[in-house]
C-alpha cells in the first residue's frame, strides 16, 4: 500500500526482493542473505530516498575488498554514504560550476595593445637589464687595386693587388704593371 501512494518507507523494513537483488546481486549468495535485515534495508532505503541509484550502490558494494567481517564492512560503507552527496547531485553541482565558469570566461576580452605593452615592459623591467643588441660582424675590406683604386680581388705581390677589371685588361695586353722596385 505504501508503494501505491509513494509514501516513505517505514523504519526497520526489509528491502523488497527486486531492490535487494539489484543492490546485493553481485555479492555471494550467503552474504546477500545475511544482508537481508531490517537495519541494512533501512540504510539502503535512506540512500535511495536521498538520490542514490541501486546500480551505484551495487557497483560500490561489489568493489569492496573482502574482509573478516563483510556484513559489518558493507553496513559501514552504506552508513558512510549517508554523509556523502549522491553522485548524480554532485555531478549536477559540478556541471553548474563549469557552466558558471564558462559564462564568466565568455565575457572576458583580450587585453588592449597598450595594456599588453605595459605588461611586457613591466616583465622586462622585472627580469633585469636589457641586453645590448648583437653587433654585426666586421666587414673585411680588401686593399685598393694598384691600377684603378677599386677594391682588389687578386694578390700579385705585397705591393701589387688588382681588381677583376684590371686583371682582364692585363690578360688582353691593353695594360701593363708598373715597375715597383
Amino acid at each position: 500500500m505504501d508503494e501505491l501512494f509513494d509514501l516513505p518507507p517505514q523504519r526497520g523494513q526489509r528491502l523488497d526482493d527486486e531492490t535487494h537483488r539489484a543492490v546485493f546481486g553481485d555479492v555471494p549468495a550467503r552474504l546477500a542473505m545475511s544482508l537481508h535485515t531490517p537495519e541494512v534495508g533501512d540504510l539502503v532505503l535512506q540512500l535511495l530516498d536521498r538520490g542514490w541509484r541501486r546500480g551505484q550502490l551495487a557497483a560500490r558494494i561489489g568493489a569492496l575488498p573482502a574482509g573478516p567481517d563483510p556484513v559489518g564492512d558493507i553496513t559501514a560503507l552504506l552508513a558512510g554514504f549517508l554523509e556523502q552527496v549522491p553522485p548524480d547531485a554532485r555531478w549536477r553541482q559540478e556541471k553548474t560550476e563549469r557552466e558558471a565558469f564558462r559564462r564568466a570566461a565568455a565575457f572576458e576580452e583580450p587585453a588592449s595593445d597598450a595594456s599588453r605593452q605595459a605588461w611586457i615592459t613591466q616583465i622586462r623591467d622585472d627580469v633585469g637589464a636589457r641586453r645590448p643588441a648583437p653587433r654585426e660582424p666586421m666587414r673585411r675590406t680588401r686593399p685598393a687595386c694598384s691600377l684603378c683604386g677599386q677594391e682588389s680581388s687578386y694578390f700579385v705581390t705585397r705591393a701589387v693587388r688588382l681588381c677583376d677589371a684590371c686583371v682582364e685588361q692585363l690578360s688582353t695586353g691593353a695594360m701593363q704593371l708598373p715597375n715597383v722596385g
